[in-house]
């Protein structure tokens, strides 16, 4: 997923250059900014999972580093379920989204691309980013039976 996320980066900024350069011609490209929105979606809805899952995110440790093993093993824990739960719900709520766009035929102004895929991305990366939180939970557990 994340080759993926760098061609389209790399995509979009080559898209962005030629409309740039077109514009100074007076030939702007299109639905730039409509097509540009949606791999913008893309980049981030693939880097997601894989940022969690090398712990390359912020976080915010000041209260986590002064408790003791224990209290931070179920805090690790209770926040790894509580992100699992939210992406779960999330990409069940995504998938009535992407329906409703289908229903409705809902397209872009200018290229009239539907929405749908772009949110069947989204929900595509919401059930991986709910998979690997899981698995940092069962990583955690296994951690945690091997210290006793």
């Amino acid at each position: 997923m994340s080759v993926a996320a760098g061609v389209i980066l790399v995509f979009m900024a080559c898209l962005t250059f030629a409309d740039i350069v077109m514009r100074i011609f007076g030939r702007p490209i299109p639905g730039v900014y409509e097509v540009v929105g949606f791999l913008g979606v893309a980049v981030a809805a693939f880097v997601l999972p894989r940022s969690s899952l090398e712990r390359a995110h912020v976080g915010v440790d000041f209260v986590y580093e002064k408790l003791s093993p224990t209290p931070r093993m179920v805090m690790k824990i209770t926040t790894r379920v509580l992100v699992a739960v939210f992406f779960f719900v999330a990409a069940w709520y995504f998938v009535g989204m992407a329906q409703s766009f289908i229903a409705t035929k809902s397209v872009t102004m200018t290229l009239k691309l539907p929405f749908y895929p772009v949110v069947y991305v989204l929900v595509f990366s919401f059930v991986v980013q709910a998979i690997v939180s899981v698995y940092q939970i069962v990583e955690k557990e296994r951690e945690r039976r091997q210290e006793q």
